[in-house]
């Protein structure tokens, strides 16, 4: 089982203070706002913090509200088997069609059936293709 479909995620990037992640997470879930993937990383005095969340346009205002820039950008959402060689699958058939990953990120319970990533490739697009022409219908 393979699903793909076109998503956004929010960005911030922010000052690297000890609980600017809690500040983030916190603005948003006291809102009732669920959170459905999340990576963040630092990078010296910086953090950079991109998520994806049910509801991406009052995630965006509570954050602009609060003055923190927010950028958005179109990601894939992919849903995969959970099962040894399920991503293996997806990434040969991008590589095999020459699609180059800019970024992955994605967690799964191990008792899950069903493991969700978020991808960004230079073309969102091309992955989409592949994977609607040569996965999902497998």
């Amino acid at each position: 089982m393979v699903h793909a479909e076109l998503g956004r995620q929010l960005m911030v990037s922010l000052d690297n203070n000890v609980g600017t992640l809690a500040e983030v997470t916190s603005a948003i879930s006291s809102s009732g706002i669920n959170m459905v993937a999340l990576c963040a990383y630092a990078v010296g005095k910086t953090v950079a913090i991109m998520f994806v969340t049910e509801d991406n346009n009052a995630a965006r205002k509570i954050l602009e509200d609060q003055g923190c820039p927010v950028r958005e950008e179109e990601v894939v959402l992919l849903s995969l088997e959970n099962k040894p060689g399920s991503l293996q699958a997806v990434t040969d058939k991008l590589a095999d069609a020459g699609i180059d990953l800019k970024l992955i990120y994605g967690s799964v319970d191990k008792h899950s059936k069903v493991s969700r990533l978020v991808m960004i490739a230079q073309s969102n697009l091309d992955v989409m293709m592949v994977i609607k022409t040569q996965l999902e219908r497998g």
